[in-house]
């Protein structure tokens, strides 16, 4: 009794230092939305230059993922979670003083290193922690970076409105308390007590056949969340130049841009629940047909429906997160970092190099609202299909698991 309360303990504990951690990850991650608006003044930017930004960073930072996902499915790396963070937040904090285009990209190629290395080990740590509940914990965990994604951009754009872009270096006085805290809480982690261990005679290396055998459903799974991320990512890169063309100001917009974020936030930890009362594959494809069409919503209506049917679009896209994710694991438990990387890394890197052909496409139509319903359209169409030849797949898989 003693001994699993103190599991249970450490158990709480350490998922909410994964939770901090990821909160600070994402906190200064996405200060890169209210940061474009700056950027576009400073350089002159087109839509198809701050495309590439907002592809480089996601593209570099995910495309990572898989290498640190691989590294770690075989040692433990409990410092990639909390070193992870700090990387992010320290080199995201100096995009207000880079001189030129050119190195803003630079700064950002080296604070997405950060966001590579902790995102797949922090992933399949919070899914080992409580496996009975592995959707809702997965969910948490996500949540928590879902706040602060939310968070990051408001408080950075009231501080930039404030004192201008030139200051972001301060926000590195407020990551070391961060940092002191995510170490405190992280002990148990680097206790081993939760990590995962290195190879031993007693515990099997992680089986490459595995992975072999699910390859057709993750790489469904994969194709829905690149597709995914691309809206996601076009709507949070370009979300305050677009209400600047409604005409809100920086501020109003970067509320606005909060209540979106939230909405993503609510929406992750409804989904997680949701995926484990009625089925990842489930939830995770009505949560996209859902967020496609609703987010289609906002580009063609308008007055205050036009926004809540973006609130409901952005809640749904991001309820799918928690299921796919704990999904992916779930087929393949012995790599599970590999797997949370490939549909977390690879997918939002090949997700985030698409933000590029949308800025692009908003350059040669001159609108950048046709852009993101032609983007918005084809990832609800795509989304069809791999719904239809996944329903297959399992079905096929479901049919073999009872012979």
């Amino acid at each position: 009794m003693n001994a699993r309360k103190r599991w249970t303990t450490a158990g709480l504990v350490s998922i909410s230092g994964l939770m901090l951690a990821h909160f600070t990850n994402d906190f200064y991650s996405n200060f890169v939305p209210v940061f474009i608006p700056k950027l576009q003044e400073k350089f002159a930017l087109s839509h198809a230059l701050i495309g590439l930004l907002a592809a480089t960073y996601s593209a570099t930072g995910s495309f990572f993922q898989l290498f640190f996902g691989y590294i770690s499915d075989r040692v433990s790396h409990w410092r990639f979670v909390l070193f992870g963070p700090l990387i992010t937040g320290f080199f995201i904090s100096f995009v207000g003083v880079a001189p030129s285009y050119e190195a803003v990209l630079g700064v950002l190629v080296l604070a997405s290193l950060g966001t590579a290395m902790f995102h797949p080990q922090g992933s399949a740590t919070s899914g080992r922690l409580f496996k009975g509940n592995r959707g809702f914990i997965v969910s948490l965990f996500i949540a928590s970076g879902s706040l602060g994604f939310a968070l990051g951009p408001l408080l950075m754009a009231i501080f930039v409105n404030a004192h201008g872009l030139e200051q972001s270096p301060l926000a590195i006085l407020p990551l070391t308390i961060l940092g002191v805290l995510m170490w405190l809480l992280q002990r148990d982690l680097k206790l081993g007590a939760h990590a995962a261990q290195p190879s031993s005679p007693t515990t099997p290396k992680p089986s490459t056949g595995r992975l072999k055998e699910n390859a057709l459903p993750i790489a469904i799974l994969w194709g829905l969340v690149v597709f995914r991320h691309s809206i996601l990512l076009s709507f949070q890169s370009f979300f305050l130049i677009l209400m600047g063309q409604r005409g809100m100001d920086y501020v109003t917009g970067s509320l606005a841009l909060f209540a979106v974020l939230m909405a993503g936030f609510v929406g992750g930890i409804v989904g997680g629940y949701a995926s484990d009362r009625w089925g990842r594959w489930r939830i995770a494809t009505f949560s996209l047909w859902l967020g496609f069409l609703a987010t289609l919503g906002f580009l063609v209506i308008s007055g205050p429906l036009s926004f809540i049917s973006l609130l409901i679009g952005m809640s749904a896209l991001n309820a799918s997160n928690p299921s796919i994710v704990a999904f992916a694991q779930e087929m393949v438990p012995g790599q599970s970092s590999t797997a949370s990387a490939i549909v977390m890394g690879v997918g939002w890197g090949m997700g985030g190099l698409l933000v590029s052909v949308v800025g692009l496409l908003a350059d040669l139509l001159q609108n950048l609202e046709s852009a993101l319903f032609i983007a918005t359209l084809t990832a609800l169409l795509v989304s069809v299909l791999l719904t239809y030849a996944g329903n297959q797949v399992f079905e096929k898989i479901r049919i073999a698991s009872l012979e």
